[in-house]
């Protein structure tokens, strides 16, 4: 099976496209918990609302809203693709009001889709990763991923290595390309071969 991550810059080429450069403020520390795949739960606001700067207010919303903090935002329409390729998977739907760059309701179509935990599928002999002497990955420069580490994985879930990578099975981008889906970035992920 292919592997894909999702870009959550989107397409930066396009100035047509919202993209959003402030994090709500409303989260506080919380904002953390959507980028690294930590349960916010009750804590999360019952009205957040999310407005661009006026310089990324674009003409055009997307499936897919990019952001420069590492967010996966998205529509209703691909949250309902993701829940019905990942049921059962733990991950956090968290729904949020849209503004335009003057504080004007824009949308309440989109969400914060946040998957919990990570799974480690990484082929580390066939990737080029570079360690902290703590441990910690600095810096992943070419990633393999382990096929038997992905048996059983959900269709969308982060890398331990990386929690702010967003992979994606192949049968959940094809669900994407069928329902049609704008400012999806997708960058197939190396899959070493099933070792004998």
């Amino acid at each position: 099976m292919r592997y894909f991550e999702i870009e959550t810059l989107g397409d930066i080429n396009n100035s047509e496209l919202l993209f959003l450069d402030q994090e709500p403020e409303v989260l506080g520390l919380d904002g953390y918990c959507l980028a690294a795949g930590e349960p916010i739960g009750t804590d999360y606001p019952s009205d957040v609302k999310v407005k661009p700067s006026e310089e990324h207010a674009g003409i055009e919303l997307s499936s897919l809203l990019g952001n420069n903090f590492n967010y996966l935002i998205a529509s209703a329409a691909v949250k309902e693709a993701v829940s019905a390729h990942c049921v059962g998977a733990a991950i956090e739907y968290l729904p949020f009001t849209l503004l335009d760059h003057r504080e004007r309701v824009r949308s309440q179509d989109y969400f914060f889709i946040n998957p919990l935990g990570s799974i480690d599928a990484v082929d580390a002999a066939a990737s080029d990763i570079k360690y902290h002497r703590s441990g910690a990955v600095v810096a992943i420069r070419k990633l393999v991923l382990d096929p038997q580490k992905l048996i059983g994985a959900p269709g969308l879930f982060r890398l331990k290595q990386d929690l702010q990578r967003y992979i994606v099975s192949e049968p959940l981008v094809r669900a994407f390309k069928e329902r049609g889906f704008t400012n999806l970035v997708l960058r197939e992920i190396a899959v070493s071969a099933v070792k004998a």
